[in-house]
């Protein structure tokens, strides 16, 4: 049995109200384990806490807790196992607009030709007829096959595909998706700030000095569950019965001052239609219009509703695909702009958690010079002295350490 299933276990024994102590005891296992795992395991489970009128605080889970876990692992599970086979189907499902798109021109176009050809054999006039084909087959070969495999070297080096001169075929993706979410980065760089900010505050923070940094209201103590686990704090009740988390482990000062030019928050950043140029996207936009027109004009010539076959319906769903070639850009504009009035929302409301924290009311005011005194009470204002390091012999430094301290102790 692993430890976390061990806790679990002493959590359902002892009635799903417990503090780390008491699943110390039930378990036997290491105090920081169980503190770490504990909050982990809240934060899957959607656990609350309760302080006691002794400053006791309690981790309160359903009591249905080790279906509502394991349910939620189970899910992480299928999710992580899936992830890469569906990206991998929605970049094929994305990459079969541009092919269709190529492959409907070539239709359309080759088509023409022949009809063009026809006539010409009528008039006894193929030598401009037969340049046409020519330049027709070396547009096939360009923008069919050339690019084609350039977006496949694009995708295998880089795993995504970005923005720039790369191609009809990249660029008809960034038509009609885009270059994906800007934010992708924002967990990882919001776990990196969080922990410079906790190493900043010694290891003793409020959450108002978190929600600048995680979006979220300071005012829900479950979203500092997640971040409890990961770098294995604690909550701790000050003397007002007001609860400051603790990160034992990160409580020491630092040499290091780039902290203090953390950014005062983070915002997200603005979705854009496409990273490419107007002159990239117009022969686009453009070839996409005259598939349109090609493809209403070929099912009015040729398709007949009481004699629908194969290529009947090839050009009826030519038009169709023609128009949504037209349509998807258009709701993604819309899309777009709904997504970056809530992204203009989320940013007002982190400005205003950074301005509550620059100017406090009187209540956090208060919290905030409770864990100044935690902070003092738990660290020391100097960093400790060095006594050992390997860049030198270590008789060599047990000699001068002897040596210091006889001179502060005057030779006794």
């Amino acid at each position: 049995m692993t430890s976390r299933s061990e806790i679990i276990g002493a959590i359902d024994d002892l009635g799903n109200r417990v503090t780390v102590a008491d699943v110390v005891a039930k378990t036997g296992l290491p105090f920081a384990e169980v503190s770490s795992a504990l909050n982990q395991i809240a934060a899957d489970a959607k656990a609350n806490l309760e302080v006691a009128d002794d400053g006791e605080i309690y981790y309160c889970f359903s009591d249905y807790l080790k279906y509502v876990y394991y349910a939620s692992g189970i899910s992480r599970a299928i999710s992580a196992s899936t992830q890469k086979v569906l990206d991998i189907a929605f970049f094929v499902f994305r990459l079969s607009f541009g092919i269709t798109l190529l492959f409907s021109l070539i239709c359309f176009f080759g088509i023409a030709l022949i009809v063009q050809t026809l006539l010409a054999g009528v008039a006894s006039s193929t030598e401009s007829v037969a340049g046409m084909w020519r330049d027709f087959f070396g547009l096939v070969k360009r923008l069919a096959f050339s690019d084609l495999v350039h977006l496949g070297k694009q995708y295998q080096k880089h795993g995504t595909t970005s923005g720039g001169r790369q191609g009809f075929l990249l660029n008809c993706y960034s038509f009609l998706f885009g270059e994906g979410d800007p934010n992708r980065e924002y967990e990882e760089n919001k776990w990196k700030l969080l922990a410079q900010v906790i190493r900043l505050n010694e290891g003793v923070v409020v959450p108002e000095h978190l929600a600048p940094y995680t979006g979220q209201d300071p005012d829900d103590e479950q979203i500092l569950f997640p971040v409890l686990a990961k770098f294995n704090g604690m909550p701790e009740v000050s003397s007002s019965g007001n609860i400051i988390y603790v990160f034992p482990e990160m409580q020491k000062r630092s040499e290091v001052t780039s902290y203090a030019l953390l950014p005062s928050y983070i915002e997200f950043k603005h979705w854009t239609f496409s990273r490419l140029k107007k002159d990239e996207l117009k022969p686009v936009a453009g070839l996409a219009a005259l598939n349109f027109m090609m493809s209403i004009t070929a099912c009015m010539l040729l398709v007949r509703p009481n004699h629908m076959n194969s290529t009947s319906s090839l050009f009826v769903f030519f038009c169709f695909y023609g128009l949504f070639f037209l349509v998807i850009p258009l709701l993604r504009l819309i899309l777009i702009a709904e997504k970056n009035k809530k992204i203009r929302e989320r940013n007002h409301k982190v400005k205003q958690y950074e301005q509550l924290l620059s100017n406090p009311p009187e209540e956090l005011a208060e919290r905030l010079e409770e864990a100044e005194h935690v902070r003092k009470s738990l660290t020391t204002s100097t960093i400790a002295p060095i006594v050992y390091s390997t860049k030198s012999n270590y008789l060599e430094q047990i000699s001068d350490t002897d040596f210091q301290r006889d001179l502060k102790t005057g030779g006794m």
